[in-house]
């Protein structure tokens, strides 16, 4: 007998290749579960709602970010602290990248599925800005917005090279993505 955690994933798998190729839209759950050969009722069982098989609980908490960020900021300064927090990331996504490229492209491809990520680096920013303000000198009203600019830039390079491995056919690494791209961008040490 397959376990909950195989289950939710191979359902999930199911689901992403639907919306990957036919659009999330225009995939319904009665689609899902024909393809899965289960029932609606043991959907609901699983997720809540067709956005919950995109997200599920697989995209990290804004606790669980700044708890990695944390891990690198004794030894690096705040801008290396997040490209290596970011890197951490793409190293878990790397790790099981069918999933997620197709996943990435589908919440890239819908609007709604686009903005319930970006709450995501909201949450994400206000974790860890106080973390970065702390480290930033010198302190005050300019120490809050150079936190907040590294961070959204970290973000937008990490999006950047999420989208750009998640419309890639190869086995291109995202952790190697995530450091190019990173490494177009520098932070001046105050």
């Amino acid at each position: 007998m397959k376990t909950r955690r195989a289950v939710t994933e191979a359902l999930a798998d199911t689901a992403l290749d639907l919306f990957d190729r036919a659009g999330f839209d225009q995939v319904t759950v009665a689609d899902i579960v024909a393809a899965a050969g289960i029932s609606q009722r043991s959907f609901f069982r699983y997720f809540s709602s067709k956005e919950d098989v995109v997200f599920g609980d697989r995209i990290p908490s804004a606790e669980e970010v700044r708890g990695e960020l944390l891990r690198h900021l004794d030894d690096l300064p705040p801008w290396d602290a997040l490209r290596a927090t970011f890197r951490t990331a793409a190293h878990q996504l790397d790790a099981d990248q069918g999933h997620w490229k197709r996943a990435t492209r589908v919440i890239c491809r819908n609007p709604g599925l686009r903005a319930r990520y970006l709450e995501k680096h909201l949450a994400w920013t206000d974790a860890l800005a106080p973390e970065i303000v702390s480290r930033t000198t010198p302190e005050g009203p300019e120490a809050e917005l150079r936190a907040h600019t590294m961070i959204n830039t970290a973000l937008g390079c990490f999006d950047v090279a999420l989208m750009r491995w998640s419309d890639n056919d190869t086995d291109h690494p995202l952790t190697a993505l995530v450091d190019d791209v990173f490494g177009f961008v520098h932070f001046p040490r105050p």
